[in-house]
């Protein structure tokens, strides 16, 4: 019997993995002033964490990225000299991954370790890799945190979440020491000697000492004021003591003297401050502190922090910069768009010199739109294919903005071309916050350009539309902005969708506990909602998730229509059949196919994500597009959908109909129907007809006979014959 019972579970679970089973893509071109994307669903980048690693054991070093606002492992290959965007190696690291991310090699073994953040302090996780297989990792000292020799015993090497200690051979010895800023009291910098090498003769371990609490003679005071010599900071003018925010730190040997020369940033400052050692190795001595380079400086950002690690290939390892935050401010003062600044080097390893080269690496060679991107998709040019809209949080001037892509290619394949950077002006409303969708939201049969937004004047999140013109195209001409009567909380997520299958669009809302709430439009051609579930799917508050986000299309092609779920892990969950079910549905989240793991995986796609469905690749099953907190997008193509075929399947039921009753249309694609009677008079609106879903349609007024329902797609035109009785 319990063989039985498992065998039922396998079979249930292939079941639901045939159905909704993705890769990440990145075949669809986008092009960007004339420039092809090398990686342009890459997810975009945010707060940069930069370190190299070999993650395919080709002996070449490999790129890894920890982007704190979305708590995620990036990884590009090194292939060719030039960086791909290589997903599947990011749920190979340690899920405890968490504030930061350092890569060093502490036991000498050649291969690159692991440490990152602990309530406790740090951690560190040895890398184990064996050639020829993939990467792997055990805890250095399971269940606990690194130690360090306080003042008579071991304690928890501590530091804030948001510091980004120093892991680096201080004192030229060979092995890894560590310096932190002090977890209390004032700004002063702890130096934790490692004596492996003098204990051993080896540097295969973390034997750690705290050596002194007042490493480089300095204490920190305010951005870029620091005391030296042992002098209070209130020996400065105007000197405060700025000591509750995060601190980076970053050491390298700029003048080539033997020992290492600090770089560290604040929390609530713009600057990197670069401070000499006119010291030794081992009695670090620091009594000036500048901003660096003197050209382009690094000041432009909050908490800048500093990454030193070859990214061109050269041999010589660069300088790199990236706002260490969590998330964004409510203020523009990080443009998340343009937030990982690359100096090249131009000296030698030995000597660097340090020569800016762009604000945008990486994020130039991918779609990027700053933080919190939101796709959605519509013809907007009425050629047959879909054309993309990303808007964003917030812009140049803290306005929104919205980027239009158009679809050159066809609908069978895609090419996105930028062709507006600020559609519809949106960057002179005193809207942010705006996350955009397509749907009809005036009874009209057309889909109108729906949007939630903030006004930054009164603080007020509402949900709005323009009025669109055409059925076949997005016409918003001489249209304003429309405000619909919905009351709703910032960071709260609405689906604009028809849950009862009654004509008219409802409303799903991903409420910030986490809850889902179903609206039911009770309205005609001016939209009114009334709840009608507080816990639809059964999808009630819980701290596992807020504000979800939402989508709803027919993914497997079974003719009914599945809803997308994405949460603030950047994780999706299906549910499917979803307006067939009353509570309590199951979702589908183990979706991602891993091809060097050949399993499928529930995975961080970049913080809180908003998916989108789209055909781009002409299946009977559509993609999945999430925007990301990160600005990007991912493309997930459907591993088992097949080829659309040149003529459309598209049916009529019942027919004949009643008069004063409702008949469906169900396609295999999207379309637009238009009626017409026998001798060619168009009797009704244009209607968007979405692939593979029942779409209802009431006959009212029309004498008995034959019509002709004519539909259009992707620039071509088909019939279908359709009968009214009495």
């Amino acid at each position: 019997m319990r063989t039985g019972w498992l065998v039922c579970i396998l079979i249930l679970s292939c079941s639901a993995y045939g159905q909704f089973t993705y890769t990440i893509d990145q075949s669809i071109p986008v092009e960007v002033n004339g420039n092809v994307l090398s990686m342009p669903w890459a997810g975009g980048i945010n707060s940069a964490q930069i370190n190299t690693i070999d993650l395919n054991g080709d002996t070449k070093a490999d790129l890894v990225i920890f982007d704190r606002t979305s708590n995620k492992i990036l990884t590009y290959l090194n292939a060719g000299n030039r960086y791909e965007y290589a997903p599947e190696y990011e749920s190979l690291f340690p899920a405890e991954v968490t504030q930061w991310l350092l890569l060093r090699d502490f036991n000498c073994d050649g291969k690159n370790d692991l440490f990152t953040s602990d309530p406790f302090g740090m951690v560190a996780f040895v890398n184990t890799t064996k050639p020829g297989q993939l990467l792997s990792w055990r805890p250095y000292d399971p269940g606990r945190p690194v130690l360090t020799k306080g003042f008579t015993f071991n304690v928890n090497l501590q530091l804030n979440a948001s510091d980004i200690p120093v892991i680096d051979d201080i004192d030229g010895d060979g092995d890894l020491d560590i310096l932190n800023v002090r977890f209390v009291g004032i700004g002063t910098i702890e130096y934790h000697k490692n004596l492996s090498m003098e204990r051993t003769g080896t540097c295969d371990s973390l034997q750690l000492e705290r050596v002194t609490q007042t490493f480089g003679n300095l204490e920190e005071c305010d951005c870029n004021f620091f005391a030296f010599g042992g002098a209070p900071c209130n020996s400065i003018p105007n000197g405060r003591i700025q000591h509750a925010g995060g601190k980076a730190m970053l050491t390298i040997d700029v003048d080539g003297d033997g020992d290492r020369d600090l770089f560290f940033s604040e929390e609530e400052c713009t600057e990197l401050s670069f401070l000499q050692n006119i010291g030794t190795a081992e009695t670090a001595n620091m009594n000036s502190a500048t901003l660096f380079p003197s050209v382009n400086p690094i000041n432009f950002m909050l908490f800048p922090a500093g990454y030193y690690e070859d990214v061109d290939f050269d041999g010589k390892r660069d300088l790199l910069a990236s706002p260490n935050v969590y998330a964004r401010t409510f203020t523009n003062s990080i443009n998340f768009g343009n937030s990982l600044w690359y100096y090249k080097n131009t000296g030698t390893e030995q000597t660097p010199q340090f020569t800016f080269q762009k604000n945008n690496f990486l994020q130039d060679e991918m779609i990027d739109v700053g933080d919190y991107a939101v796709p959605a998709f519509i013809d907007a040019d009425g050629d047959g294919d879909q054309d993309m809209f990303v808007s964003n949080y917030a812009g140049p001037g803290f306005a929104s903005t919205i980027q239009f892509y158009e679809n050159t290619g066809s609908a069978r394949e895609a090419y996105f071309k930028l062709r507006n950077q600020n559609f519809a002006g949106f960057s002179n409303s005193a809207f942010f916050n705006v996350k955009l969708q397509f749907a009809d939201m005036n009874a009209d049969a057309t889909l109108d350009f729906v949007f939630t937004a903030t006004n930054f004047q009164t603080g007020i999140t509402g949900l709005f539309f323009i009025p669109n013109q055409s059925a076949s195209e997005l016409n918003l001409n001489g249209q304003s902005v429309q405000s619909v009567n919905f009351s709703f909380g910032q960071q709260e997520n609405i689906l604009v969708v028809d849950v009862d299958q009654d004509g008219k669009n409802d409303i799903l809302i991903g409420k910030a506990t986490g809850a889902v709430q179903y609206w039911r439009n009770t309205g005609s051609t001016i939209p009114t909602f009334t709840q009608v579930n507080g816990n639809f799917l059964g999808l009630a508050a819980s701290t596992d998730r807020q504000n979800p986000a939402l989508a709803a299309a027919d993914l497997n092609a079974d003719g009914r229509s599945d809803l997308i779920m994405g949460n603030q892990r950047g994780e999706l969950t299906i549910f499917k059949d979803f307006r067939a079910q009353n509570s309590n549905l199951a979702g589908v989240s183990e979706i991602i196919y891993n091809p060097i793991t050949e399993t499928h995986e529930s995975k961080n796609l970049g913080g809180r994500i908003w998916p989108a469905t789209v055909n781009l690749f002409n299946s009977d099953k559509p993609a999945i597009v999430c925007g990301t907190i990160t600005g990007g997008l991912i493309l997930l193509k459907n591993q088992e959908g097949s080829t659309l075929s040149e003529e459309p399947v598209v049916d009529l039921f019942p027919n004949p109909v009643r008069n004063n009753e409702t008949f469906n249309i169900i396609a295999d694609r999207d379309m637009i129907v238009q009626f017409y009677n026998l001798i060619g008079q168009r009797i009704s609106n244009s209607y968007f007809i979405p692939a593979n879903q029942e779409y209802p349609i009431h006959v009212s007024g029309l004498l008995p006979g034959i019509y002709i329902a004519r539909f259009s797609y992707q620039g071509k035109t088909t019939g279908r014959r359709f009968v009214i009785i009495n």
